[in-house]
């Protein structure tokens, strides 16, 4: 039987198998973005700064930019390796969409398309994997009694990319992309309901025209009944795209890809809509939440191909075996790409405080593994540290921070001298040689 151990408001306990956590901040810090690291970005009050918050170790960072509100639009999300994040922050002329250099602490304006309103003029919704791309929408024309805005992107080698819209005076937003880019996904408007919307990367170095996504293929893409709602998340390889429920699947969130076509995550709900806010690598997890009504509380979920659709709070404590206490989980509002990550806010059922949560999934984003699982001893540990049941492959060991300190090829087992390593939590990733697949574990050093 695996260990599961939890972590609540900064006591901890760690397992030497599966390592799931529940972190507890006690305030409703919302959250927009979790790195593979770990961090977790978001903010505290409408229009106010951006911070990322390690859970590890309670430690909150502003880094400033500007958090939705006034006008001004926008997530905070991060690049797989934690180095980069999107948003917007303010410019030379106003509000851009912003690209955020964590080793360096400073934001880059990225550019718009020449229109404000209110003074603002592009906002950063999504950054690509590999940090080297940003897309959100900026105001394409504000003349004419016409204000609307163009899903547009941004990489170094084209600069500001107008994604465009299939109808003039219809404005159009990327919300998500994959890790290299080559997929960019948001919505389009036409006469009220946000509908989904697809650009791929063409041999140019640009995008093709948008394409909705449709529950019956062979169906009219003209039917709004046929056409999936606004598309909110996208996996790391980009053939999975998840979305909004509206009046086309009965509310439901949803799940696409060419292969199965349309996949009905179903609800929690009878009167729910729900969406999906993020999607791992290849498409094995969803989260997301579902809006009940305006004065029900949210229901957040987690989907898996096996399970099918469950309440999240179900899932931490029956499944990864943690004790969340009084404290009830409300949203699921992102998720690292790897899996391992996922943050939100919910509402404790005494105090009635909102706290702001991270769930560490243990070796659950990797469900579907045939690896047999690491064994780390001693844990905790003050010198050397033999992390074995490993098969041929690659080994990582980060700190809470996110920087690796060690990296090495392995066969089957390793000794490790963590003697002179200072003291706190480490994690430690194995990539299976033959087939790729990751593995994680964590360990604690002490003095």
């Amino acid at each position: 039987m695996k260990k599961k151990w939890q972590l609540l408001v900064g006591v901890c306990l760690f397992s030497t198998t599966s390592f799931s956590q529940f972190i507890v901040k006690n305030v409703h810090f919302e959250t927009t973005g979790v790195s593979n690291q770990g961090k977790v970005a978001g903010y505290e009050s409408w229009a106010g700064p951006y911070s990322i918050w390690t859970p590890e170790t309670q430690g909150v960072v502003v880094i400033n930019g500007l958090a939705p509100g006034n006008g001004v639009g926008g997530q905070a999300k991060f690049s797989n390796d934690g180095t980069y994040l999107c948003a917007t922050s303010q410019g030379v002329i106003g509000p851009e969409m912003s690209r955020y250099n964590a080793l360096t602490n400073t934001w880059a304006a990225l550019g718009s398309l020449g229109f404000a309103i209110d003074n603002t003029f592009s906002g950063g919704y999504t950054i690509s994997g590999d940090g080297t791309t940003v897309a959100g929408n900026a105001w394409a024309d504000t003349t004419g009694g016409y204000a609307y805005t163009h899903a547009i992107a941004w990489n170094q080698a084209n600069g500001i990319i107008d994604l465009g819209t299939l109808f003039f005076g219809k404005s159009t937003r990327a919300n998500a992309m994959n890790n290299d880019a080559s997929v960019i996904v948001g919505w389009q408007d036409f006469n009220g309901p946000w509908k989904s919307a697809v650009w791929r990367k063409n041999i140019a170095g640009t995008y093709d025209a948008n394409e909705y996504l449709l529950i019956d293929p062979a169906g009219s893409a003209s039917d709004e009944f046929n056409q999936l709602g606004e598309c909110t998340a996208i996996s790391g390889d980009g053939s999975w795209i998840g979305g909004q429920g509206d009046f086309a699947t009965n509310g439901n969130p949803w799940l696409w890809n060419a292969t199965n076509g349309y996949i009905d995550l179903g609800n929690l709900s009878p009167t729910g809509t729900g969406y999906v806010a993020g999607i791992n690598e290849n498409g094995t997890i969803a989260v997301g939440r579902i809006q009940q009504g305006p004065w029900d509380p949210e229901l957040p979920f987690i989907w898996t191909p096996t399970n099918g659709i469950q309440n999240f709070n179900d899932y931490v404590t029956n499944t990864l075996g943690l004790n969340t206490g009084t404290k009830r989980i409300y949203s699921a509002n992102c998720m690292s790409e790897d899996g391992f990550y996922v943050a939100g806010y919910g509402v404790d059922t005494v105090s009635f405080d909102y706290f702001t949560y991270r769930v560490s999934m243990g070796t659950v984003g990797m469900a579907e593994m045939s690896i047999e699982e690491m064994k780390i001893s001693p844990n905790p540990a003050n010198s050397i540290v033999e992390i074995a049941n490993l098969g041929e492959g690659k080994i990582e060991i980060s700190n809470v921070e996110g920087k690796i300190i060690f990296s090495s090829q392995v066969v089957g087992s390793i000794e490790l001298n963590v003697s002179n390593f200072e003291s706190g939590v480490y994690h430690v990733n194995y990539i299976d040689a033959g087939t790729q697949l990751m593995t994680r574990s964590t360990f604690m050093k002490v003095d």
